[in-house]
């Protein structure tokens, strides 16, 4: 976690990667640990990756602290941002100030419906509060299955927003598909978020 060398983990995902078509990576970048962002400038030069990845609380950060370079660097390089979020070191509304200042940088604030506490609102509030239009979430987290979550956020901020997740290998794939298929949203609003807006966001990358 916080020790972990990023920089020899980036070089083996990019390994796995190129032996597998169907991968595509994203490219962990550690404030902590300043080589990893010009290891990033190069390896996001490659047609397999899809921007960067970040994870404040496995790293030992906060990201009001460290959210400015890494958002700084981002719209630098023109990149879509994954970060983990839900925790007190990444609440999903720490994340607004710097996409709300950094525009041309879209955010992917991970897991919704996971929260410190009984919030399971806090990434809808977030997309509900920015000022541009460049923050999404994604489904995966098991605070997803909850009832109502993933209607309640279709409701409030629209399927356009909302990105298909899996956060394999620790949750079943097809158990987070599921309740995507099934959830009580317009077919419409399914094929959105299973398909359509991550075409949308990510263009023909997924295309060989």
């Amino acid at each position: 976690f916080g020790d972990a060398d990023v920089v020899k983990g980036n070089i083996s995902a990019a390994k796995a990667v190129s032996e597998n078509k169907e991968l595509r990576q994203w490219v962990v970048v550690n404030p902590n640990q300043p080589a990893s962002f010009k290891q990033a400038a190069e390896m996001l030069k490659n047609k397999n990756a899809l921007g960067i990845k970040i994870h404040p609380v496995a790293h030992m950060y906060n990201i009001k602290e460290k959210g400015a370079a890494i958002f700084s660097f981002a719209q630098e390089h023109n990149l879509i941002v994954l970060t983990h979020s839900g925790d007190a070191q990444s609440l999903p509304q720490d994340f607004v100030p710097f996409a709300n200042d950094f525009p041309n940088v879209k955010l992917i604030l991970a897991h919704l419906g996971s929260s410190p506490n009984e919030d399971r609102m806090l990434h809808v509030k977030a997309v509900e509060t920015s000022r541009h239009g460049n923050i999404y979430v994604d489904t995966s987290s098991a605070m997803n299955i909850l009832p109502e979550i993933l209607e309640n956020a279709v409701k409030r901020i629209g399927a356009d927003r909302i990105l298909f997740g899996s956060d394999t290998p620790l949750y079943f794939t097809a158990m987070q598909r599921a309740r995507i298929e099934f959830a009580n949203i317009t077919e419409a609003d399914k094929r959105k978020i299973l398909r359509e807006n991550a075409i949308k966001l990510f263009g023909d990358v997924f295309n060989d």
